[in-house]
C-alpha cells in the first residue's frame, strides 16, 4: 500500500521544491559584509605596542611630585638640566629660544630657588624660578610650547613632625595624620625608597619622620612635600637618616643609604649600539617613542654584573623584553636589563657591586644580540650614561662637618629636642637644596 502512494506523494511535493530551487538560485542569501579595516590610530597603537623597550614600565604612582634645589655658586644651568633634573636639553633650548622668559633664565644666580614638576618619562612639565619667597617665575607646558607668567604669591615652608607604629603597610598608619591629608602616598612611596620596608617591616615597628612642605599664600593644600629626616625602629630594621644637600640620605656619622654605582653592568666595555633617547622617532610609524635605555651590542653569553649593592625585584618573561631582571638599589635607584639569555639571581635575592647576575642574549623581540640596560631615579628613566652616579659609601672632610652642621637640627626637631617652628627660623636665612 505504502509502495502505491510514494508516486502520489512525490508528485504532489515536485513543484513546491522545484520552486524553492528557483528561489535560491535567482535570490541568493547576501554575501557577508567584507571585514571593516582598521582605523590609522589604531594600528599606530598596535605597532607602538611592540616597542618592548618601554613594556616594563609601569605607571608611576603616586603622580609626579614637584622637585627643588637652591642654585649654588659655580652651577651651570645646562649642566643641572642634565644631571641633577634629568632633563632633555632641547626643552631648555627651546625656552630659551621664546622670547618671554628668555632673560630670566640667563640671569639666574646663586641663591636663587629651582623647582621643577617632570613626567614619568623625563619631559617637563612645569618650571619655576624665585627670586625672593614671594616673587618668581613660572614656565607650564602648552603642547610644544611653554606659557610663561609671573608668580606674586608668598611661598611658605612648614615643617611637619610624625610619629606612629606600623600597621599592616606605612600608608595605612598615615592615613589619620591630618597634618598630611592627601600626602600620604608620597610620604609613603618616598620612605619606601630608603627603606627595604616591604622584606623588614613588621607589624608594631615605630617610626618618626620629619616632613618639608612648600605652600603658596591662599592654597588649601601644600603643592609640594619632601621627607628630610627620619628614624625607624623595628625587630628587623633599625636606622635613622636625614637628607644632604644631594638629596641623598647619611646616617648621622655620614654612612650613606645609596652604594657607589658603576657606570655600566658589564666587565669590559662594548660599542653602544642604540643610545638613551627620548626623542627617538618609532622607526615604524615615524611618532616619538622614546627609548629609556642603552644597548650595548654583546655576543650572547656575555657576563651581566650589577652595577650597585642591592635586591632582584623581578626575574621573568616579557614576550617582548624577554628574559629580563629588576634590581633596587635604595633611595628610588633601579636598574633593568632586558633580552637577556640565562638569569643567575632569583627574586628578593641581595647582590653585590661586580656580581654576576645574568648573561647577555638575544630573547624576545630583539634584532639581534645585545644587552639593553635602564637606570630609573625615583621612578623616571635616566640616561645611565650622563647622569650623575653615587661615587661613595660615606661622606669624609668638608662634606661631612657639612652634613653635620646641618643635619643637626634635623634630628633635633626629629627627637624633639626643637620644634618645627624654631627649625623654620633656623632653615630660612640658610639655603637649602
Amino acid at each position: 500500500m505504502l509502495i502505491r502512494l510514494a508516486p502520489r506523494f512525490l508528485l504532489f511535493f515536485l513543484p513546491f521544491l522545484l520552486a524553492l530551487a528557483l528561489v535560491f538560485f535567482f535570490f541568493p542569501s547576501p554575501m557577508p559584509e567584507p571585514e571593516a579595516e582598521p582605523l590609522s590610530h589604531e594600528v599606530l597603537e598596535v605597532l607602538e605596542a611592540t616597542d618592548f623597550h618601554n613594556a616594563l614600565i609601569p605607571a608611576l604612582s603616586p603622580p609626579p611630585q614637584w622637585e627643588r634645589y637652591t642654585l649654588q655658586t659655580g652651577d651651570r644651568l645646562s649642566h643641572l638640566w642634565q644631571n641633577r633634573m634629568h632633563l632633555p636639553l632641547a626643552t631648555l633650548y627651546r625656552l630659551l629660544d621664546q622670547q618671554e622668559g628668555a632673560q630670566r633664565l640667563h640671569r639666574i644666580h646663586p641663591g636663587q630657588h629651582i623647582e621643577w614638576l617632570a613626567s614619568r618619562d623625563g619631559q617637563l612639565l612645569a618650571l619655576r624660578i624665585w627670586a625672593n619667597r614671594a616673587e618668581g617665575h613660572e614656565w607650564v607646558r602648552d603642547g610644544q610650547q611653554f606659557a610663561f607668567s609671573s608668580l606674586s604669591n608668598q611661598r611658605e615652608v612648614r615643617y611637619v613632625r610624625l610619629e606612629g607604629v606600623l600597621d599592616g603597610i606605612l600608608i595605612n598608619s598615615l592615613q589619620n595624620m591630618p597634618e598630611i591629608a592627601g600626602q600620604e602616598g608620597a610620604i609613603a612611596a618616598a620612605l619606601d625608597r630608603h627603606l627595604p620596608l616591604r622584606r623588614d617591616a613588621r607589624n608594631g615597628d615605630h617610626f618618626s619622620l620629619l616632613v618639608e612642605q612648600e605652600w603658596l599664600s591662599g592654597d588649601p593644600r601644600p603643592y609640594s612635600t619632601r621627607l628630610m629626616a627620619f628614624e625607624y625602629q623595628g625587630d628587623r630594621l633599625q636606622i635613622r637618616a636625614a637628607r644632604h644637600t644631594d638629596d641623598r640620605f647619611y646616617t648621622p656619622d655620614g654612612e650613606s643609604l645609596i652604594p657607589p654605582f658603576s657606570r655600566i653592568p658589564l666587565m669590559q666595555n662594548f660599542r653602544i649600539s642604540s643610545h638613551f633617547n627620548l626623542n627617538r622617532r618609532h622607526p615604524i610609524t615615524g611618532r616619538v617613542q622614546p627609548h629609556y635605555g642603552t644597548d650595548f651590542a654583546t655576543p650572547i653569553g656575555t657576563p651581566v654584573v650589577a652595577p650597585a649593592d642591592g635586591t632582584v625585584l623581578r626575574r621573568g618573561w616579557h614576550p617582548y623584553a624577554g628574559h629580563h631582571v629588576v634590581i633596587a638599589h635604595g633611595q628610588g635607584y633601579e636598574t633593568r636589563y632586558l633580552h637577556l639569555n640565562r638569569i643567575l639571581v632569583d627574586r628578593g635575592q641581595s647582590v653585590r657591586r661586580g656580581q654576576q647576575i645574568a648573561q647577555t642574549g638575544n630573547s624576545g623581540r630583539s634584532t639581534g644580540p645585545h644587552l639593553h640596560y635602564e637606570l630609573h631615579i625615583n621612578g623616571r628613566p635616566v640616561n645611565a650614561m650622563r647622569v650623575e652616579l653615587p661615587s661613595t659609601e660615606r661622606l669624609e672632610g668638608r662634606d661631612l662637618e657639612q652634613f653635620t652642621e646641618q643635619s643637626r637640627q634635623l634630628f633635633a626637631t626629629l627627637d624633639q629636642q626643637m620644634t618645627t617652628r624654631q627649625l623654620a627660623l633656623s632653615l630660612r636665612s640658610t639655603p637649602s637644596s
